[in-house]
């Protein structure tokens, strides 16, 4: 039933209230009777419900976050569905080996039998010990409350473990029998000078360094074998890999779509590897096996000048295991028989950009039947793995996922051109070089900026110092281009694609790209009547994606490094808008592969051990994804590493307090109080906090942490500490930086981690909370003053308390710090390091990255606070939650949908008049607690469902509506 109030006198409602409350009371009544219903006729024997019941069968089974994965190598496999009942209660698990065992009733690897257990979500494998390359078939079935019988069992869905043992690989690591750099042509003399030799490296002996480092840069190469499909293919796995990244083919066509392959990793102690089906590809007859090898952060030499980055030459591992019809294998596995050939890539570093060559073309290479030339030669082996471990690819693969296209060509001078693409992001371009009219030797260089003047004269000063080399392509025409041309093994941070080496003009349309990131799912969506909002939420996900190249990034065209700071200042905000699981359990075990305690950079040897407040990524990030997955195995994963973390901690403190500067970084990047001023610390250190204010107030939120993980795994003992120092902590926070006279604590990042940590003693909260508000309104004129650590934490500060009108203003806010100045006189499609250390003007270039998403940590609460969505860490993964919108005077209307494993959470609201309409739902198999407003002293519980709130303008309660 659908009950509707509105455009009604409040006398009314008044008079009509008790009648509302009545037909609530009935509509949940019914609820709870039809829940408690009878599930299904479906008796312990198992047999299938009748049709009717089959909407209570469980379904979207998963395995390690996938549908029928191939690849896994946890034993204790984690198995999730969604239950469509009001209430799970119990549910049973059956895995077999085969389909005809499961189906009949006697699964042989594991028979969970009925466990009283509402979660549906991370369930662990507690089965027999699975093989390498063994397949499980699992079907569940669930309990809904009251009910006496099971539902109906679901389909079936299964797993196949990937090579569980070392011995289980056959194959050898192989590498290119020859290194040498390719001799040096005009072409070559040009792309050396263009990304070597910027203007703004002043130093002529690093310059000579990198320009000697990229000389003896040595081309890609290419690896094939030959081998005969006897008969029909009952089943194909290829198990392959690469130190290095690496594209495999089969028979000329490319195996998958995965790009920058494999992830970054400690490569010395573990590289992710890829299992493809590839069964419907293989025919009778020849095929080659092949595979295009490059250096990636593996073989990176040039970048820092460091050569204790460099792991060594790339080489790869590739496994195909043949299984026919008839029941007879074959295996083609890279050995000494297999051989290699420079290929046409000359030049190739993920930061310095790529030389091809199109002269060294080789048509045909990864086919059948090619004539092999004098210059194909055996492979070398190997005799030691390049890594310790081989481990599945947890996380989804770097693909392109987003086209980009062009919006404008410009003519800065002679001969330049410079194509704006509208839009700075992480990508490769896709070129069409028939376009250009090209003669033999002629060689085109492409130039990548995020900044451009009017004119289109680019301007790399972002890129900074660090890494020395400047981000260039180049296209060395063999006189007869066909074929459109991408970079391969590098890409780019950029808006702006400078391009010289051609005679005339070249047309739009020859040029398009692709945002390329890690693959992971987008999970949240958010919209507003604010048009300036929407576009700040994107903003901040555009800057966040744009980071995304398996590692969580601090900007693309600069250093592309795992900075742990950045990733926890962003990790709240991704939480809300991407699956998140697979990506934080490949970045936790960066944490555990590294060689530092307490690490600024996982992984990869460029790193620093020592800053706390940006290693306490570690424990905010394994908090998260509890919370938001609903799985408590990665905490005991990870628990070790967590307590060498906070073992360090202790060995910094200053008492109760952190007060060394050498171990913190503190508010990166906050909001200089105007234009271009200079910051007293230098570099981006923070102006208004102290850093040891904001380590102080970290370290209270990780031992707060750690203690509610510690009991999660019943370490009751460890909790018990970890508390007893977070209340030391929090108390010497509170005696040293308390000023009694403002009722704050110094700055809007202190005021708002006091507020959001606990750190407030309960009689000075309303201080602290009317502190922020009056410096973010009075102080800074509706603006905030906020760094890479606040920026997650002010707008809740505030809108919690009841200031969401300030929340809100700090996005609408004009002036030279605020987002309309960011995006209207900055013209910034992503967020910048450091907007406000710019000054505009005539051939002013910005000399710090303009694209960094810890800036973004705002975006989390559009979720949390516009929306009102919030885990309860005591059912977390969204089994239980929290909705409790706040309602800005700025805003007519958002809408926030957040899927989680248990199904799609909506919160939407309007503004109608007087009055809020707030319609929200709640999955199946889970519960909500409702508070209209975060102040609201009123809440409720109730059941899955769709429901409409009519509320006052201050989320007070008028009527309730349900939909069942």
């Amino acid at each position: 039933m659908t009950i509707t109030w509105r455009n009604r006198t409040i006398g009314e409602f008044r008079r009509r209230r008790s009648l509302v409350l009545n037909c609530l009371a009935l509509i949940l009544l019914m609820s709870v009777l039809t829940a408690c219903g009878p599930a299904s006729d479906t008796g312990s024997d198992g047999k299938q419900a009748t049709t009717p019941d089959l909407v209570l069968r469980p379904g979207e089974l998963k395995t390690e976050s996938l549908i029928n994965p191939i690849s896994v190598d946890r034993n204790a496999s984690r198995l999730s569905w969604r239950s469509p009942v009001a209430r799970q209660t119990a549910y049973e698990i059956a895995v077999a080996t085969n389909v005809e065992d499961l189906l009949a009733g006697m699964p042989d690897l594991w028979a969970s039998g009925q466990v009283v257990d509402g979660r549906s979500v991370a369930i662990p494998y507690g089965g027999a010990p699975l093989l390498s390359r063994q397949t499980a078939y699992w079907r569940v079935r669930a309990w809904s409350d009251g009910a006496s019988q099971p539902g109906p069992w679901s389909e079936v869905a299964s797993w196949q473990m990937g090579l569980l043992d070392e011995s289980d690989w056959i194959a050898n690591w192989i590498t290119s029998p020859s290194v040498s750099p390719v001799a040096s042509s005009p072409g070559l003399k040009n792309w050396l000078v263009a990304t070597a030799a910027d203007p703004q490296f002043t130093d002529a002996e690093k310059v000579a360094d990198t320009k000697r480092r990229l000389r003896e840069m040595p081309p890609a190469t290419y690896f094939r074998k030959d081998f005969t499909v006897s008969g029909p293919v009952e089943s194909a796995r290829l198990y392959s890999t690469s130190a290095g990244y690496s594209e495999f083919y089969l028979s000329g066509e490319k195996i998958g779509d995965r790009i920058f392959n494999p992830a970054q990793t400690d490569f010395d102690k573990r590289i992710y590897y890829d299992v493809d089906d590839i069964t419907d590809r293989l025919s009778v007859g020849p095929h080659t096996l092949a595979f295009h090898l490059g250096n990636g952060f593996y073989g990176e030499r040039t970048a820092f000048g460091r050569d204790d980055l460099f792991y060594g030459e790339p080489a790869a591992i590739a496994q195909l295991e043949i299984r026919y019809k008839d029941g007879t294998q074959q295996l083609i596995a890279s050995d000494e028989s297999w051989t290699a050939h420079p290929s046409p890539i000359v030049k190739n570093g993920v930061y310095s950009g790529e030389v091809y060559d199109a002269r060294r073309e080789l048509n045909g290479w990864a086919k059948p039947a090619l004539r092999e030339d004098s210059e194909w030669q055996s492979v070398s082996v190997l005799e030691d793995a390049p890594t310790k471990h081989l481990v599945a690819a947890e996380m989804p693969p770097v693909r392109r996922v987003t086209e980009v296209a062009p919006i404008a060509i410009l003519n800065p001078a002679p001969g330049i051109w410079t194509v704006d693409f509208g839009q700075n992001f992480t990508g490769v371009p896709a070129i069409d070089v028939s376009r250009f009219d090209l003669e033999r030797d002629q060689t085109v260089l492409f130039r990548y900026a995020e900044w451009a003047d009017k004119n289109g004269n680019v301007g790399m000063k972002s890129g900074g110092a660090a890494p020395r080399t400047k981000q260039v392509d180049a296209y060395i025409s063999n006189g007869n281009d066909t074929l459109p041309w991408s970079p391969t093994f590098t890409w780019h941070g950029f808006r702006y694609m400078e391009i010289s080496g051609l005679s005339e003009a070249p047309p739009l349309e020859a040029f398009s790209a692709h945002l390329t990131r890690t693959d992971i799912p987008r999970i949240g969506q958010f919209t507003s009547s604010s048009e300036l909002l929407n576009r700040i939420h994107d903003t901040a996900l555009w800057s966040f994606e744009a980071n995304l190249v398996s590692v969580p990034s601090d900007c693309p065209i600069r250093e592309r490094n795992g900075w742990t700071g950045d990733a926890h200042a962003t990790v709240r905000m991704a939480s809300y808008n991407y699956q998140m699981a697979p990506f934080l359990e490949k970045y936790l075990g960066d944490f555990k592969t590294t060689e530092m305690i307490a690490p600024t950079i996982v992984p990869g040897r460029r790193t620093r051990s020592g800053m706390i407040d940006w290693a306490a990524a570690e424990v905010l990030l394994t908090w998260e994804h509890f919370i938001h997955s609903g799985d408590a195995s990665v905490i005991k994963r990870q628990y070790d590493s967590l307590l060498e973390y906070v073992a360090y901690v202790e060995t910094v403190a200053d008492g109760d307090l952190f007060t060394n500067s050498k171990h913190f970084y503190g508010d990166w990047c906050d909001t200089l109080p105007e234009l271009g001023k200079a910051r007293p610390l230098g570099r981006c250190m923070s102006y208004h906090t102290p850093g040891e204010v904001t380590a102080t107030a970290l370290m209270v939120r990780v031992f707060d942490l750690m203690a509610k993980m510690a009991v999660r795994i019943d370490r009751d003992v460890d909790s018990e500490t970890f508390s007893s120092r977070r209340d030391a902590i929090k108390s010497a926070f509170h005696t040293a930086y308390f000023d009694p006279n403002v009722g704050g604590y110094g700055s809007q990042t202190a005021n708002a981690m006091a507020l959001s940590f606990g750190i407030a003693p309960e009689d000075v909260i309303d201080q602290v909370a009317a502190s922020l508000d009056t410096d973010v309104r009075e102080i800074w004129d509706g603006h905030s003053s906020v760094g890479a650590l606040g920026q997650t934490w002010l707008y809740p500060a505030l809108s919690e308390h009841g200031y969401e009108d300030t929340a809100l203003g700090v996005f609408t806010a004009p002036g030279a710090t605020g987002y309309s100045y960011l995006f209207d006189v900055l013209d910034a499609t992503t967020l910048w390091e450091d907007h406000t250390k710019f000054i505009p003007g005539e051939g002013a270039v910005p000399g710090k990255s303009l694209n960094h998403p810890f800036h973004g940590g705002y975006d989390a609460w559009f979720y949390t606070g516009l929306g009102g969505i919030k885990p309860d860490p005591d059912m977390p993964g969204y089994k239980h939650f929290v909705l409790s919108p706040v309602f800005p005077e700025g805003l007519n209307s958002v809408s926030v949908e957040l899927e989680t494993g248990y199904g799609l959470i909506r919160s939407a609201w309007t503004r109608e008049g007087e009055e809020i309409s707030w319609t929200f739902n709640v999955p199946p198999n889970t519960q909500a607690t409702v508070k209209p407003h975060p102040m609201s002293q009123s809440k409720q519980k109730v059941g899955s469902g769709k429901y409409t709130f009519i509320l006052t303008t201050d989320g007070k309660m008028r009527s309730i509506v349900e939909t069942p």
